[in-house]
C-alpha cells in the first residue's frame, strides 16, 4: 500500500468538510490517507480492504513465529505439554467459565 503524499495527506479539518467524498476516494483509491492535526500526522484512514489484509498477514506472522518457536523447542528435545494434561487443563479452564456465566 503505497502513499502519494501531495494527495494522501488530509488535515482533519478538511476531512470534516467533506467525510463523505472523502471516504469514497479512499476506498476507490485503496490506500492509506494521513489525518494531520496543526500541521502533525494524527490518524491514519485505511480502507477496509487493506486493513482486513493487514490483519490477516500480522495474525498469519504471529502463527508462523509460534510454529517456529514450537519446531525449535521439539528440536532441542522440548516435548511440550503431554495430550492428556493439556486437555484436561482445558476442560478444567471450560467448566471454571461455566460456572461464572
Amino acid at each position: 500500500m503505497n502513499m502519494v503524499l501531495n494527495t494522501d495527506v488530509l488535515s482533519m479539518a478538511e476531512f470534516a468538510l467533506d467525510a463523505r467524498e472523502h471516504s469514497a476516494r479512499l476506498k476507490q483509491r485503496g490506500r492509506a490517507t494521513v489525518l494531520t492535526h496543526d500541521g502533525e500526522a494524527a490518524a491514519v484512514l485505511v480502507p477496509v480492504e487493506a486493513y482486513e489484509k493487514m490483519a490477516r498477514e500480522a495474525h498469519e506472522h504471529q502463527m508462523d513465529q509460534r510454529l517456529k518457536t514450537a519446531v525449535e523447542s521439539y528440536a532441542q528435545g522440548e516435548r511440550g505439554t503431554p495430550a492428556r494434561e493439556f486437555f484436561d487443563s482445558l476442560y478444567l479452564e471450560d467448566d471454571q467459565t461455566t460456572e461464572r456465566a
